[in-house]
């Protein structure tokens, strides 16, 4: 059975990989190939532990910019 969650966040973080800078998450949303309804809950996991970090948030919280954090590993899932 395939993991579809794992595959999504392998998507999200090659795509995020390949900027040197911050990344828009309607960018992520649109280009990544990942499953839109997956994008957000794998950002908050991937921000949890330690892979990223929010850059700007909409008011409610939700993430709107991203990086890969500077220390982070590129193999986080």
């Amino acid at each position: 059975m395939m993991d579809y969650k794992i595959i999504d966040t392998r998507k999200i973080i090659d795509y995020i990989n390949s900027f040197s800078c911050e990344v828009a998450v309607d960018d992520i949303l649109q280009n990544s190939g990942a499953d839109r309804l997956r994008v957000y809950p794998a950002l908050f996991e991937l921000e949890q532990e330690g892979f990223l970090e929010v850059v700007e948030r909409e008011e409610l919280g939700a993430p709107l910019i991203v990086r890969r954090r500077r220390d982070a590993s590129t193999d986080s899932a």
